[in-house]
């Protein structure tokens, strides 16, 4: 069975209850209370099956000014509207006010009702309807049917019933692929069965013996019992109205506007982004961080509207604001809300949620309030470009971007798969699957590049650093420390960087020498390529060179960074050329022999074991030869050719 949520606005004693009565056959007037002042103070709740054999459930919202926090209650979750105007009395405030909120929470589809047109005449019938025409001019309603009817008589009530089943199938479904969520509107004990809440299942498939939780208290619930339209069912799906029995949660626990919802698909939070607009008749202006009472869902929350683009919105403007609330909130992108004043208690304003788990922004940055503007708007693939740009250098899976974007994972990894096959997204094969926007990607190899330049204005005479260095500096999290080694690789392969051993340096970046400081450079190259193999301990090059210890011992850490000389073990130093000229030496001397041993090796280079077991040690660690027993052999990846 197919199903849609038909609500009711209007003023006040406009007869909605009593329309409702008549299209269903049932009161939605629950309390007794409502019973006795013949006025809905609470949503109430009908079922219409419409001739094609589809559910309309009703939601009846009260009309009178008093009670205008739970009629919003209800028309949060509506598909169909039915805005009903008494043919006597025509448009009254709460009409205008119903009509402003329904603008406002987008409701695309309704149809107008004029009632009670058995106590009134013909004449005043079309007074009304040329009344109400003007009324909805420019708005969704303005191409809608007026269907004129008595509750009392029965006039227009067959011809009502056949408009709502026409305009049912341009109703959009809600969706089964996203997880369960469902806002709670009532909360109540059942004898013999315990805590029962009632609610419309706005996303996903319902079943007995799910295991979900209530938001945002995260407390976990077993599902015992759904009953919907036509009693007790198994299961239910996205659009339908409930009554759901909970095992696992006493009543006192749950509150109206608490969220019943699939574990870990929303994570509470006290700030939003939106974009919001204030009503054109309202008499107030919308300020910066003006106190005031929002309406997401089935709850009310306190909080402050932090404008983020202006310092006031007059009435008919809209702007981008920031919410902070008072209390958690559960919300999903592309929610609506509905903003009153806190006092006085009336409507303001509403508006969309962009963002539901921002940062805190500094206000008039425009950047970030063009990225707000732009998600107003989004197809869904740039909902998905737009929050992978928008994490920066955090990464996403594709189960945080569905959340993000509220949108189902199967639609979600469609729409990546078409990101990645035009190279604007990148991933790593982690579980599971870390994804970045290749902009941000780039920034992330311009931060390694920059912490480099940064790092060098600190120790300009520092030119190899460790890449654990660089890797902690740039990478704050695990999946960041894995895309941080791809952007390195990346950096290497376009000669931007160059990798050595464990460090990493600059390929343009070359340590900047004095006159004196160069002359000194080349004294002290010249000695150690003079013995290349005889290399002199750093007094006999002092005395050699006439100079004092520290800047002869500065000289060889610069050298020894610039890669000319290598410090073996045991404070041996040899210029890069002797580690060069004995690798040549080893291949031809191998294309003779299999091995050489230690005696071997030093005379081969005319040298002492002082210097040539060091070196022999250094060759081993770089893979020119290999250590077997008491002899070296070429290493199996080295080519005897030279």
């Amino acid at each position: 069975m197919e199903y849609i949520l038909l609500g009711t606005a209007g003023h006040v004693d406009h007869g909605k209850s009593t329309l409702i009565k008549a299209l269903s056959g049932i009161d939605p007037d629950r309390l007794k209370e409502e019973k006795e002042r013949e006025m809905t103070i609470d949503i109430g709740f009908a079922n219409l099956i419409l001739p094609s054999g589809r559910c309309a459930q009703v939601i009846d919202l009260p009309g009178h000014e008093r009670f205008i926090k739970n009629m919003l209650t209800g028309v949060n979750t509506i598909d169909l509207v039915l805005l009903v105007i008494d043919a006597n009395e025509g448009v009254k405030p709460q009409t205008q006010e119903h009509f402003d909120i329904l603008k406002l929470l987008d409701i695309k589809t309704g149809i107008i009702v004029l009632t009670k047109i058995d106590i009134v005449d013909n004449e005043r019938i079309e007074e009304v309807t040329k009344e109400v025409r003007e009324f909805v001019k420019d708005s969704f309603l303005e191409k809608s049917p007026i269907i004129k009817v008595s509750a009392i008589t029965g006039a227009g009530i067959t011809e009502l019933t056949q408009t709502i089943d026409n305009l049912s199938p341009s109703v959009s479904q809600r969706s089964k692929d996203l997880p369960v969520r469902l806002p709670i509107d009532r909360v109540f004990t059942m004898s013999g069965s315990g805590t029962v809440i009632t609610g419309t299942l706005i996303s996903g498939i319902l079943k007995v013996d799910d295991q979900l939780e209530i938001l945002p208290r995260k407390k976990m619930v077993r599902i015992r019992q759904i009953q919907s339209y036509g009693g007790k069912t198994t299961q239910a799906v996205a659009g339908q109205r409930l009554g759901v029995n909970l095992a696992g949660v006493k009543k006192e626990e749950l509150v109206r506007g608490d969220i019943l919802c699939a574990p870990g698909y929303i994570e509470p939070t006290n700030i939003f982004d939106a974009i919001i607009e204030v009503i054109p008749n309202s008499l107030y202006s919308l300020k910066n961080n003006t106190r005031v009472r929002l309406h997401i869902g089935t709850g009310e929350f306190l909080g402050r509207l932090i404008l983020l683009d202006k310092n006031k919105l007059e009435p008919g403007e809209h702007g981008v604001i920031q919410f902070k609330s008072e209390s958690p909130l559960v919300i999903v992108k592309d929610d609506r809300f509905i903003a009153r004043l806190y006092a006085p208690m009336v409507l303001i304003g509403g508006g969309s949620i962009m963002d539901a788990h921002p940062v805190k922004h500094k206000r008039f940055q425009s950047e970030i309030i063009q990225q707000l503007e732009l998600l107003e708007a989004a197809t869904p693939e740039e909902s998905i470009v737009q929050i992978l740009m928008n994490a920066g250098l955090n990464t996403l899976d594709s189960g945080e971007i569905a959340d993000k974007v509220n949108l189902p994972i199967n639609e979600i990894e469609t729409n990546l798969k078409k990101l990645a096959e035009r190279g604007e997204i990148i991933s790593i094969a982690s579980k599971p699957p870390r994804i970045m926007h290749i902009h941000n990607f780039s920034l992330l190899k311009d931060n390694i590049t920059q912490t480099l330049e940064d790092s060098y204005q600190k120790q300009p005479l520092r030119l190899n650093i460790p890449l654990k260095e660089i890797k902690l500096l740039v990478a704050k999290t695990q999946a960041m420390k894995e895309f941080f080694d791809m952007a390195v690789s990346d950096l290497a392969k376009e000669n931007i960087i160059q990798l050595i051993d464990d460090s990493i340096r600059l390929s343009q970046y070359s340590i900047p020498l004095t006159g004196k400081q160069e002359q000194l450079r080349q004294k002290i190259e010249t000695i150690y390529l003079n013995n290349l193999f005889n290399p002199p301990g750093l007094e006999n090059m002092v005395q050699t060179l006439d100079i004092k210890p520290k800047p002869a011992k500065e000289m060889v850490d610069i050298l020894k960074e610039m890669g000319i000389l290598v410090d073996l073990s045991e404070g041996i130093i040899l210029h890069k050329e002797a580690i060069d000229k004995t690798t040549k030496i080893l291949k031809d001397y191998f294309k003779q022999h299999e091995n050489i041993k230690a005696g071997e090796f030093t005379k081969l280079l005319n040298t002492s074991r002082k210097y040539g077991i060091p070196l022999l040690e250094y060759l081993d660690n770089i893979k020119i030869t290999k250590r077997v027993g008491d002899v070296r052999v070429l290493f199996p990846d080295v080519h005897r050719e030279t």
